[in-house]
């Protein structure tokens, strides 16, 4: 029995690291088989050699056709330039499209952080291209130069509003939920602390204490963007903590009847909850239309409800326990105190109006918190 049980569970590992492995080739799998370039075919009525810049270099005495490497960093606006000695031509422009290998990544794994960081993800949307002279050589300068300079214009212009977005929504409303260490806990584990040293009673860990007995908190939040970099608001949290606890005791000592030992069931259960109201600044230090990241301080005031109910049962055997303690003692009070909450780094990604984010920071909102935001 025992062999076969360490049989299956060596099985199960195995598949586990080849799951993991298969998971990491995956999520990164658009790098592995597309890799940072792509290529393009340039075709043409030409008769002469020309010359081509790409962003991977100049390639000089070229015949046509001819297959070339391309960046696949800034794919979308990039300008092939061609020349030749007696005829100018106009600029072939990129745009760009989404990989087929960027869908098999993101099904086997997110976030894509390979594929994003090579732009992987990104493929040329057409990917062979036929040209004509467009002029003679002594004409090019005065009759394309100011077209491809404007070409050149529109698509720095097209990246710059990329980059930062000509106009920002005012309004921000969001949601989340925070988890992790929690600046309300050091006073709620120190009562139950107490209470564990001086009646040996430990933690009840059943389906019935899904919270346990660190801050869970729900939290609303609204910011006002004066600028593009700064925005003001508020933030409300409300944290909860439950959890139960147990102990026994007996002794040999005969008490009262000579046969009778002494038996003692002991239960305690902790129901704390907090809430917080903080005004909020927050730093936003890069910004596309499709993601944000952040940092925000928040200071301002927070108030604890702690409580904390023993009790205790004498027994005659610990299948049988009254349902009257013989003996009870309970902990109320409640606490002020400041609010804060740091958030080194924050980033949300989404659409327009919609935006999911994730923060990581501590204080009233926990270590992590998770969640989606509107913008109006």
């Amino acid at each position: 029995m025992t062999k076969h049980f360490i049989t299956c569970c060596l099985s199960m590992l195995r598949q586990c690291s080849l799951g993991m492995a298969a998971g990491a080739l995956f999520s990164s799998c658009a790098t592995i088989f597309s890799g940072t370039e792509a290529k393009i075919t340039i075709d043409g009525e030409v008769d002469e050699p020309v010359t081509v810049v790409t962003s991977r270099g100049e390639y000089r005495d070229l015949l046509l056709p001819v297959t070339l490497p391309v960046k696949r960093r800034h794919i979308d606006g990039q300008h092939i330039r061609i020349t030749s000695q007696h005829y100018a031509y106009k600029d072939i422009v990129l745009q760009k499209s989404i990989s087929p290998w960027a869908w098999v990544s993101t099904y086997f794994g997110l976030p894509l952080v390979v594929d994003l960081l090579t732009n992987a993800v990104s493929e040329p949307k057409q990917k062979q291209f036929f040209i004509r002279p467009a002029a003679d050589a002594q004409a090019a300068d005065s009759l394309y130069r100011a077209d491809s300079l404007r070409l050149v214009a529109l698509a720095e212009q097209q990246r710059r509003i990329k980059r930062h977005p000509e106009h920002h929504k005012s309004h921000e409303l969001s949601l989340g939920l925070g988890f992790g260490a929690n600046q309300a806990d050091h006073d709620m584990h120190r009562m139950v602390d107490g209470y564990e040293q001086r009646y040996y009673i430990r933690e009840f860990s059943d389906f019935e204490n899904l919270i346990g007995d660190a801050y869970l908190s729900a939290n609303i939040e609204y910011h006002y963007r004066l600028n593009r970099r700064w925005a003001v608001g508020a933030l409300l949290g409300v944290g909860l903590s439950r959890e139960t606890y147990y102990g026994e005791y007996a002794t040999s000592e005969l008490v009262g009847r000579p046969i009778t030992p002494y038996l003692e069931y002991r239960d305690g259960e902790e129901k704390c909850w907090y809430m917080a109201v903080a005004p909020s600044l927050r730093l936003k230090w890069y910004e596309t239309n499709a993601c944000q990241v952040y940092s925000r301080i928040a200071l301002g005031a927070l108030y604890q409800h702690l409580s904390f109910d023993y009790r205790v049962f004498p027994c005659t055997d610990w299948y049988h326990v009254p349902e009257v303690p013989s003996y009870t003692e309970s902990t109320d009070r409640v606490k002020w105190r400041m609010a804060y909450q740091l958030t080194p780094i924050g980033f949300n990604m989404g659409s327009d109006a919609f935006h999911l984010f994730g923060e990581l920071g501590y204080g009233c909102l926990g270590v992590v918190r998770l969640g989606f935001s509107y913008s109006f």
